[in-house]
């Protein structure tokens, strides 16, 4: 079967069809932006539950999950009985994200702590991780209903 290709044409109307789309790429970014401006100016929620992890270290809570600074990133990997790939290994979208994950300095740098929270044991975990390579991953194990409770329970998610 033949692929679909679009027409060669001139230099003149190549340029004439860019300029085009890019008027419409610029008014794209620019509806991104208002739209991330939207999504920072959102009001916060106060956390009243005592969500509970279980780290490298043993039990924490949510807040000890910030590690003292203003922002927490909790990314829902799944990685756990019944997910496709267990027990050696989670969700392949999961698994690209925690594979684009650099050192946390910048992060940090900005009062911000990124941390990831599976349904695995902390032995599976770590298991994962030195296979994976996932050295700078703050991972912990979810004890609770925090996943449900902020909507992540049944996709991955960001909170």
């Amino acid at each position: 079967m033949e692929m679909k290709m679009p027409p060669v044409v001139a230099p003149q109307e190549w340029e004439a069809a860019r300029q085009k789309l890019l008027v419409k790429e610029k008014e794209l970014t620019g509806a991104r932006d208002a739209l991330a401006a939207e999504r920072r100016r959102m009001p916060r929620m106060v956390v009243e539950k005592e969500y509970r992890f279980e780290g490298p270290d043993g039990r924490v809570s949510l807040l000890d999950l910030f590690e003292g600074r203003r922002q927490l990133i909790v990314y829902r990997f799944f990685f756990e009985p019944g997910v496709a790939g267990w027990p050696e290994g989670g969700c392949p979208g999961c698994s690209m994200v925690a594979d684009q994950v650099a050192d946390p300095a910048h992060l940090n740098a900005r009062d911000t702590t990124l941390a990831f929270v599976s349904r695995a044991l902390q032995v599976d975990i770590e298991r994962l991780k030195e296979r994976m390579g996932w050295e700078v991953i703050r991972w912990y194990t979810l004890t609770d209903d925090f996943d449900a409770d902020f909507g992540v329970d049944e996709w991955h998610g960001t909170n």
